[in-house]
């Protein structure tokens, strides 16, 4: 079974329409509930007013602040976010109220009866006003919330010792994850007396740890289950519906609905964040590397969310596999009163990838160099320092795949054809998976041997819509020798085995391997005669090192090269992308066709993010809060040839030797782009996504 291309466990009810999703869910004499979000930056609440809303038609409770039984408060690093804010709004998505009603659309008139009196406060809307000494504090202990400083050796020698430099400054968007279905859950006490709530969500042991201390119920009153859903990306991590339909039903003893309509989930939902990326790097005239040093700014919105660890992913990837003599590496994290920002697919990485990929086309271009032969004659090897600090616990296979790639027919192809000129760009790419020193806790699944001889896996990791549940299977059976329809699938809830969470590019390595050491345990069991039912524990926590910050650095990393032909109307700025080419170290391979569905998919996110989509803000509030203004790319967008090629050495990580590609396909599109857009125009571009506004008015300037 490894190495197959086996259809998703969940593809055919899927395909005929059968499959239920949570958003599709329902249950008899359920409630429906909508939140009154504040829809301004910044304002102190002094009265909130439900009296007429309560009174309302079909209305049965209306909940403020004051109807939390427990901690009003949540998020992974710092509980900072309010469920319903009590003081203070801090951003326009903030919620202050929610209506339980008999239909939806009760809940929704009952929202423009509650009365909230607000005094607005001057708001913070860029990361260099929440810098100035007299910004306004969005939190009592300032807007300051993180910094880092990692690096070696001496840094103005090492530039001294350069014959070239490159510099680049760029700011990057807020990116939507724009999944097919938004954020949608349902609630219900079960027969164990528990309250239960079922959604869209990557880890519900994290939810159910959450959602007692909210409830103040211990945790095992608490059932969560995150069964496939339409799409996270990371944007699924944080709560979303889930505390407020617990409340409600732990307020009424009903079931309730909750689905953010598609406004409210671009308008309020967490986002990518925004960077701005200083970049500057050294290099001999013999095409050594001397020095680097990056300096970021990362705005995380109002509440902390994953803004440190965002920066610290960012900051260990910012200097590309490459060797250098010295290197400084800096950031900071700020609040605004801006859209929160969380975990979006590459988690820093399409950020950070945007200042060394780009530095290293202007170094080889000056130096009259390969673009691939200057990369890899300053790769990293094992036992090497990389640019943060840590030392390189295995080797980087890039040369295998620039082997490959520098044969590929997209390369030096320049061309015009009237308003048309065509050029390609390339990008190398390495992407840490799970989630690193100090943070990886590792996995936990069981597998049974039935009474009738088959199998069931055990395990609570959601699938997201990426197949890690069918790679799984692939492995259980491949092991037992059994087929995959012999396996039964138990997952996505609290009542499974503790796999942690769906994200971090950690699924296959860290869980599959876990499956692996099960299968093997209950393969050996029924070789030696054991009979009957049968029960196996398989654990998995990848051997790190002590972090230099706490997810730093990662146990390994993915590794690959990109090859992009750009095409760009000289008259209207457009830019398209007309083919790709990916090569890839995936390791051990478990579904070709998955691996492949991956990188295509996160290309186009990565197209989305280098060329069109970014939040529109005006004074805090979101302008551009659907489809039709928030501009995606489509079917006509994405090129339709895509090729993805494989040069597969194990991850000597983890006994499965899988690496972790769940996000390695977006990393390196906007660096590719740019790097092909800048060989037609000769230009840099400071903004991201590159619109044909910001190519036209450049050229106009030169």
């Amino acid at each position: 079974m490894i190495g197959q291309s086996e259809v998703k466990w969940d593809a055919r009810a899927k395909a005929d329409g059968s499959f239920m999703y949570p958003s599709d869910l329902e249950r008899p004499d359920m409630l429906h509930v909508r939140v009154l979000r504040a829809n301004r930056p910044h304002a102190r609440i002094l009265a909130i007013d439900t009296a007429v809303a309560e009174l309302a038609k079909g209305v049965v409770c209306v909940l403020t602040h004051k109807d939390i039984p427990g901690l009003n408060g949540f998020g992974f690093i710092a509980a900072d976010q309010p469920v319903l804010c009590h003081d203070r709004v801090r951003y326009a998505g903030d919620a202050v109220a929610l209506v339980a009603a008999e239909s939806d659309e009760q809940a929704k008139a009952a929202l423009d009866k509650i009365e909230i009196t607000y005094l607005d406060l001057p708001s913070v809307l860029s990361p260099r006003a929440a810098l100035e000494p007299d910004a306004p504090k969005i939190h009592a202990s300032g807007n300051h919330c993180h910094k880092i400083t990692l690096g070696f050796g001496d840094l103005h020698a090492a530039m001294r010792s350069s014959d070239v430099t490159a510099r680049i400054f760029c700011v990057t968007g807020r990116q939507e994850h724009a999944y097919l279905e938004p954020e949608a859950g349902i609630s219900f006490i079960d027969d164990r007396k528990r309250i239960c709530v079922i959604c869209g969500g990557q880890n519900p042991h994290a939810d159910q740890r959450q959602l007692a201390e909210i409830l103040a119920v211990p945790k095992d009153q608490v059932w969560v289950s995150h069964p496939p859903m339409g799409g996270a990306f990371g944007g699924k991590e944080d709560l979303n519906v889930q505390p407020f339909i617990a409340l409600v039903t732990q307020r009424t003893g009903r079931p309730a609905r909750m689905v953010y309509d598609r406004k409210e989930s671009i308008a309020f939902s967490v986002k990518r964040h925004r960077f701005e990326i200083e970049v500057e790097v050294g290099a001999t005239a013999a095409g050594r590397l001397t020095g680097f040093r990056a300096d970021f700014l990362v705005d995380t919105g109002a509440y902390l969310t994953l803004g440190p660890a965002v920066l610290t992913l960012a900051a260990e990837h910012a200097s590309g596999p490459y060797k250098f003599k010295a290197s400084l590496i800096r950031g900071d994290v700020v609040h605004t009163n801006t859209s929160n920002a969380s975990a979006f697919r590459g988690f820093g990485n399409p950020q950070a990838i945007l200042g060394i990929e780009q530095a290293m086309d202007m170094l080889a271009d000056k130096l009259d160099i390969d673009p691939i032969d200057f990369r890899c004659r300053n790769l990293l090897d094992k036992g090497d320092r990389a640019g943060a600090g840590h030392v390189m616990r295995s080797g980087v296979p890039l040369k295998a795949l620039a082997q490959r790639a520098s044969k590929s027919a997209l390369l030096n192809s320049c061309e015009e054809e009237g308003r048309l000129k065509t050029a390609t760009g390339l990008a190398f790419v390495w992407q840490g998976f799970g989630l690193g020193a100090g943070a990886e806790p590792g996995s936990t699944v069981r597998l049974t041997r039935d009474q009738d001889g088959n199998f069931t896996l055990d395990v609570s990791q959601p699938d997201l819509g990426e197949g890690n549940l069918t790679a799984f299977l692939q492995v259980a059976a491949d092991t037992l020798g059994s087929a995959l329809q012999d396996i039964r699938l138990e997952n996505g809830s609290t009542d499974h085995a503790n796999a942690w969470s769906t994200n971090a590019s950690r699924s296959l390595a860290v869980t599959g391997s876990a499956v692996l050491n099960a299968a093997k345990a209950m393969k050996t069991r029924i070789a030696s005669g054991e009979n009957g039912l049968l029960e196996e524990t398989g654990n998995f926590t990848p051997d790190m090192d002590e972090p230099l910050e706490i997810g730093l650095p990662h146990v390994g990393y993915a590794y690959g090269i990109q090859i992009v032909r750009v095409v760009l109307d000289e008259v209207t700025g457009e830019v398209s992308v007309k083919e790709v080419e990916t090569y890839l170290d995936p390791g051990t391979v478990i579904n070709p066709d998955g691996i492949e569905g991956q990188i295509e998919g996160g290309f186009a996110q990565g197209m989305g993010f280098a060329l069109s989509e970014d939040l529109f803000l005006c004074e805090g509030r979101v302008r551009n809060d659907r489809f039709s203004s928030y501009i995606l790319p489509t079917i006509r967008d994405v090129p339709s040839r895509i090729r993805t090629q494989f040069v597969s050495t194990p991850e000597p990580s983890n006994p499965l030797g899988a690496r972790g590609v769940a996000e390695i396909g977006i990393t390196p599109v906007a660096a590719a782009i740019a790097n092909g857009l800048s060989r037609i125009t000769g230009l840099r571009y400071e903004r991201f996504p590159i619109t044909p506004e910001q190519i036209l008015e450049a050229e106009e300037i030169r």
